[in-house]
């Protein structure tokens, strides 16, 4: 395999971004600059590049900026290309500053071009790169360079607009793009139509989309689209301040012996209300119904770190489910779930396997589910099936 990918796609990828052809070294002197170097369509330059698939995956944030993470992924499906990525990998870790230069320079000059565009003002910093593997069928191995870019979306008011910064961006066959948003925001408006939808992220795939002049767009409000808008939340602030308004009236009257309260009721007197009583009024037998399972932590909790939160929706799945659960239920990129993944399988915490098309994570005493086997459904409490 050439491994001329990294910095080869990096170029293509940077001159995409832009909207503009770059320079390919090498190349005749036929429509070549003053330095003997050709510009070429895009679209020739990306067979050059020798990502198997490219995702970029951008996460809006509620300042503007986005947090970017490009993945190149190569497939290793014999023994050549196995050896080169283990030099790739070993190269990388001995100086990714090397990796990220040329990468941190283009997206710079990508940026300068987009803030003259938009007239918004832009910054690139915090690159990033690594490796990994992901043992799927065949095995790929992963190049990842993560960024943040500020000034991505333009912020009005409660609004996230953005797209407008990489307008008619080219996506070839191979190539996916992200556009995901915080929890507090609701999807406003996009532009085209995804070619897929998750939780807070739309998807566009090379192989069904073009974006024309004027796209991506992607619009999002904190202002509450979709039932959770400002006048709901006020609505629900003042159903809160009505029920705690009510709950005191009764109390007062439980206190002062109202004539008019039912016997055995707190207002049946000063001293009738007990921590009993005061335990059936909020709902009875609470305590009752708490399991072993009630000081467990929620995987859920974003003060846990990210491997406690996966080990702890594991065993809420029993030991096994689909990696695509973690991403569901924790909100995550499929990046930030694959990085993760590889680092608790790497220190033995979990196993994978493919059942299918799907990777599956179990615990390190599960045994793989036949092709037959069903995944990611939670299980029920108390399920007794099979005993």
């Amino acid at each position: 395999m050439n491994f001329r990918v990294v910095s080869l796609a990096v170029l293509v990828l940077t001159a995409t971004l832009a909207g503009a052809a770059v320079p390919v070294p090498g190349a005749g002197a036929s429509g070549a600059d003053g330095d003997g170097v050709e510009t070429e369509p895009l679209s020739a330059q990306f067979d050059d590049a020798d990502a198997d698939d490219v995702h970029l995956e951008v996460a809006l944030q509620p300042d503007g900026s986005a947090e970017w993470t490009v993945e190149f992924w190569i497939r290793l499906d014999d023994d050549e290309s196995v050896e080169a990525f283990d030099t790739l990998e070993a190269d990388i870790e001995s100086d990714p500053d090397n990796y990220t230069a040329e990468f941190a320079g283009r997206m710079e000059e990508t940026a300068a071009a987009a803030s003259d565009a938009t007239g918004r003002e832009m910054a690139v910093d915090e690159f990033r790169v690594d490796t990994e593997r992901q043992t799927l069928d065949p095995e790929y191995g992963v190049v990842r360079y993560e960024f943040r870019w500020d000034g991505f979306a333009a912020v009005d008011g409660d609004e996230l607009r953005a797209g407008d910064a990489i307008s008619g961006l080219y996506l070839d066959d191979r190539t996916q793009l992200l556009i995901s948003w915080p929890e507090e925001y609701e999807l406003a408006s996009v532009s085209p139509e995804p070619d897929d939808e998750r939780d807070r992220t739309v998807i566009w795939q090379g192989t069904d989309t073009d974006f024309l002049a004027d796209e991506p767009r992607v619009t999002v409000s904190s202002g509450g689209i979709g039932g959770t808008s400002t006048l709901g939340a006020v609505a629900g602030a003042i159903a809160v301040a009505t029920l705690g308004l009510g709950a005191a009236w009764w109390v007062r009257r439980g206190r002062n012996g109202s004539d008019d309260a039912p016997a055995g009721s707190p207002g049946a007197g000063p001293d009738v209300t007990t921590e009993a009583d005061a335990a059936d009024a909020t709902g009875a037998g609470a305590g009752e119904d708490d399991d072993d399972d009630s000081d467990r932590p929620d995987p859920r909790d974003e003060l846990l770190s990210n491997e406690e939160q996966v080990l702890l929706l594991l065993e809420e799945y029993d030991g096994r489910m689909k990696q695509q659960t973690v991403v569901e239920e924790l909100d995550w990129t499929d990046a930030k779930t694959s990085k993760v993944v590889s680092g608790l399988r790497e220190e033995g915490k979990l196993e994978s396997f493919r059942l299918g098309r799907e990777n599956v994570l179990s615990l390190p005493d599960e045994d793989p589910p036949s092709e037959s086997g069903t995944l990611g459904d939670k299980p029920d409490d108390g399920d007794d099936s099979e005993e």
